[in-house]
């Protein structure tokens, strides 16, 4: 009898283990999609645009880098720029060509696994990316990473966003950070199309407990939303709830018309005012 019982729990158990590393991969999956640039990419790379290579961890990367217009050697601000899970950094391109701030550049991040980067995307993973990306910057500008924190400011859209906040996390002088259809968190976000089965998500990108950690900061940055309203991927409430909650440095946004896809191209206007405004919070809720 104990000999089956212990059979029974061993069938039990590997079965448990099994249908979580499903889970894990159905998750992975659900979560990235990475995809190569087509093979004359580089003919995106017009004006200044450079192309940074470095490695981590995760093997061979790439990041992007886009000078500002007054061509000098040192930004005044580098807008560190993290796309959704299903885009490639290079599609921030058209914004940044839109951008009129003289003193801007931006740092475009790839994924592990995205584009022309090697690797496997997870939250460790992007990390080494975005801090391996600042470093190459840092040699190519050469001037050293102490001399680039007091110009950062990031921006991200969706996952991005997520990884945006991560960012500022780890990098004390970031005070300016633009969001585009962000969650409240992943699981939270999963719930909406998996109910509890959420609840069993190993990656949580957590977007309430990123701002939270950032309020603490004596001030906070600033932090500006931007979501559409007819987003059917992510609810537009989470934004809401954001600002709600954070209400003394996070502003939000919602976009009538646009959707998950297009809150960027519908927001131009809006976003590059944000780009360009350093004195005032001309974003209302």
């Amino acid at each position: 009898m104990a000999g089956r019982l212990l059979r029974v729990t061993a069938v039990f158990s590997c079965t448990v283990l099994a249908l979580i590393g499903i889970l894990r991969v159905l998750e992975h999956f659900a979560l990235y999609h990475p995809h190569p640039y087509r093979a004359n990419y580089q003919q995106l790379l017009s004006g200044n645009v450079v192309e940074l290579q470095f490695e981590t961890n995760s093997g061979r990367q790439t990041a992007f880098y886009v000078p500002p217009r007054n061509k000098s050697v040192l930004p005044d601000r580098i807008w560190v720029a993290f796309c959704g899970n299903g885009a490639l950094a290079l599609d921030w391109l058209p914004l940044t060509a839109e951008d009129q701030t003289h003193g801007n550049a931006f740092l475009l991040i790839e994924y592990p696994g995205y584009g022309n980067s090697e690797g496997w995307p997870n939250i460790a993973n992007m990390r080494f990316a975005a801090d391996g990306a600042l470093l190459a910057l840092a040699s190519r500008l050469k001037t050293e990473l102490k001399v680039l924190e007091p110009r950062l400011a990031t921006m991200g859209h969706s996952l991005g966003a997520a990884a945006a906040l991560d960012f500022a996390i780890r990098h004390a002088q970031v005070n300016r950070i633009i969001l585009l259809a962000p969650f409240t968190s992943v699981k939270e976000e999963a719930a909406v199309f998996v109910g509890p089965l959420s609840r069993l998500l190993g990656e949580n990108y957590d977007n309430r407990t990123a701002l939270r950690q950032l309020a603490l900061r004596r001030p906070p940055p600033r932090v500006m939303i931007f979501h559409g309203m007819q987003d059917q991927m992510i609810p537009p409430r989470m934004s809401y709830e954001l600002a709600a909650e954070f209400s003394g440095f996070v502003t939000a946004r919602g976009i009538p018309d646009a959707t998950h896809d297009t809150v960027g191209i519908d927001a131009a206007d809006e976003i590059l005012a944000a780009l360009a405004d350093d004195t005032k919070d001309s974003v209302t809720r």
